[in-house]
């Protein structure tokens, strides 16, 4: 279907650079929106779900990086949670997917659906974590931050997600952290995560590379104009916008999954 069809190609130029510009601007990557559309695009190419995904990583790798740079040089990416959870994140993935391989399960995105929609009124409800509630020793906060990435990395690598959506609200949370500071180390682990993942599907399935280089330039574009928002948005309207994309993308996971 696809073959160098301009409007095609228009149309989900456009989609990515909206979901690249608010993906960064929440620290997501929005893959698994843009996916289904790319899929359609190439039905007509042999193996599509394979190329489409190497594709559609390709694209958030590049969406992340743009974002990623932007949040980083405003100081928004925590490198030490970048390493206690991205670092056991892709470990824990590697060793779900060498071990247990992908679960074609609907059942499981359904859950995870559900616990992207409970996390978005959890977020917008606003309620602060006291600080006594949170006071742990340094040691113990480590612990905590290294048991929510290997947990998420081993779901992200059985489910096939990057499952930063379901990150970005632990962090919050869970971990006490300020949401703009949240936004920008959610996407620098998707950065690593999504590049490893775009490298590994390449290499098994393929690449549509003019379509790739197609969604390039709105994608590199929608995601640096979208960091660069953070920083107009105060940190109660940043909250609420977190929790419209999660119980977003928490709904579309479900709708998605029943089809």
């Amino acid at each position: 279907m696809f073959n160098g069809n301009y409007f095609i190609i228009f149309i989900l130029s456009a989609v990515s650079f909206i979901l690249s510009y608010f993906g960064a601007s929440v620290g997501l990557v929005m893959g698994n929106i843009r996916l289904p559309l790319l899929v359609y695009a190439l039905q007509s190419t042999t193996n599509t779900i394979g190329i489409a995904t190497g594709t559609n990583l390709a694209t958030s790798a590049m969406g992340s990086f743009a974002g990623t740079y932007c949040h980083l040089r405003e100081g928004r990416v925590n490198f030490r949670l970048l390493c206690a959870i991205g670092i056991p994140s892709g470990i824990g993935a590697t060793i779900s997917v060498l071990a247990l391989g992908r679960v074609e399960a609907y059942w499981t995105k359904i859950i995870i659906g559900i616990v992207l929609v409970y996390s978005s009124f959890q977020i917008a409800s606003g309620k602060k974590i006291m600080k006594g509630e949170n006071q742990h020793s340094s040691r113990q906060t480590l612990l905590v931050e290294i048991v929510i990435g290997v947990a998420l990395g081993l779901l992200a690598g059985a489910v096939g997600l990057g499952l930063g959506s379901i990150r970005l609200p632990a962090m919050i949370r869970v971990l006490g952290i300020d949401p703009k500071d949240a936004v920008g180390t959610n996407l620098a682990i998707n950065l690593i995560t999504v590049t490893i993942g775009a490298a590994a599907s390449i290499l098994t399935f393929g690449i549509h590379l003019p379509l790739l280089l197609s969604l390039v330039p709105a994608t590199l574009l929608g995601s640096y104009f979208g960091a660069r928002s953070v920083t107009k948005i105060n940190a109660s309207k940043l909250r609420k916008l977190i929790a419209w994309a999660l119980g977003g993308t928490g709904a579309f996971m479900i709708v998605e999954s029943m089809h």
